[in-house]
C-alpha cells in the first residue's frame, strides 16, 4: 500500500470512527482538501497531519504511527519498540540533550524545584512540531 493510500484509508476510518464529517475536519482545512486526502489524491505535510489529528482526538504521533502501520503492515507495537530503541540511541549519542528535548517527563517535585521563584508555570500548547535532521 502506498503512503497516500494509507493516509486516505486511515484518515477516513478515524473520521468515521469519531462520527465526524469531512465538513467537521474542514474547520482546520478545506473540505476539498480533506476529500482529496481521503481519495489518495493528495499527500499531507507533517504540519497538516498534526492539524488534522486534533479534531480526531489523537496525537499526531498516533495518527502517523497508524498510517505507517497501514502502509507497511508492521504491527503498531513493533513500530513503538523501534521508536523507543531509536530514541534511546539518540539520547545516548547526546542528540536529545543538544536539542534540549527531554527523554522523560520530570517528576512534579523536580519541576517545582527547577522553576524560578515566582515564575509562572508553563502554558500548554496545541502546536506540534516535527524536527528532522539531515
Amino acid at each position: 500500500m502506498s503512503i497516500k493510500t494509507a493516509v486516505a484509508t486511515v484518515l477516513k476510518a478515524m473520521r468515521k470512527a469519531r462520527g465526524l464529517s469531512q465538513k467537521d475536519l474542514a474547520e482546520v482545512s478545506s473540505r476539498t482538501y480533506v476529500s482529496k486526502l481521503e481519495r489518495g489524491q493528495s499527500s499531507p505535510t507533517l504540519e497538516m497531519m498534526a492539524t488534522l489529528s486534533a479534531p480526531l482526538g489523537l496525537s499526531p504521533l498516533t495518527l502517523v504511527a497508524v498510517t505507517i502501520s497501514a502502509e507497511t503492515g508492521q504491527p503498531i507495537r513493533s513500530l513503538i519498540s523501534r521508536l523507543e530503541e531509536e530514541i534511546g540511541q539518540l539520547n545516548e549519542a547526546g542528540v536529545l540533550g543538544e536539542l534540549q528535548t527531554p527523554l522523560a517527563t520530570p517528576s512534579p517535585a523536580n519541576r517545582v524545584r527547577s522553576r524560578a521563584r515566582g515564575a509562572l508555570p508553563p502554558v500548554a500548547s496545541n502546536q506540534t512540531e516535527f524536527c528532522f535532521g539531515d
